[in-house]
């Protein structure tokens, strides 16, 4: 009887060994995914930082100031005339647009043809 309860005991310990080892591997390879990632998003925020700082040397007044000066022809800008600046008022009303409450049987949109009534 001890003999069959020590070899049992030894296929568990056998079995439990590998999946250590199995468990081991799996975070190895996870935290090796999860590194890679990291690297990957550090990255792109070197890029971004780089374009940002790129944006901003390119935006600046002088440069464009002398880019526009250098090449006029392509440009084509000019002082700006009074009249093109508008008032809030000028403008015109935003249009209203009824068309999400067509679906509400009761406002008698296209559900019942427009028959019912509004109560």
């Amino acid at each position: 009887m001890t003999r069959y309860l020590n070899v049992f005991f030894l296929v568990v310990m056998i079995a439990a060994a590998a999946l250590v080892y199995d468990r081991k591997y799996d975070a190895e390879a996870t935290a090796q995914t999860v590194a890679d990632l990291r690297e990957k998003i550090d990255g792109e925020k070197n890029a971004i930082q780089d374009l940002r700082a790129e944006w901003s040397v390119l935006t600046q007044p002088a440069r464009l100031q002398s880019v526009i000066e250098r090449y006029p022809d392509q440009f084509k800008l000019g002082p700006t005339n009074p009249n093109q600046i508008s008032r809030v008022r000028d403008l015109p009303a935003r249009p209203v647009d009824l068309t999400p409450y067509t679906d509400i049987p009761a406002l008698g949109g296209v559900a019942d043809g427009g028959t019912t009534a509004i109560r």
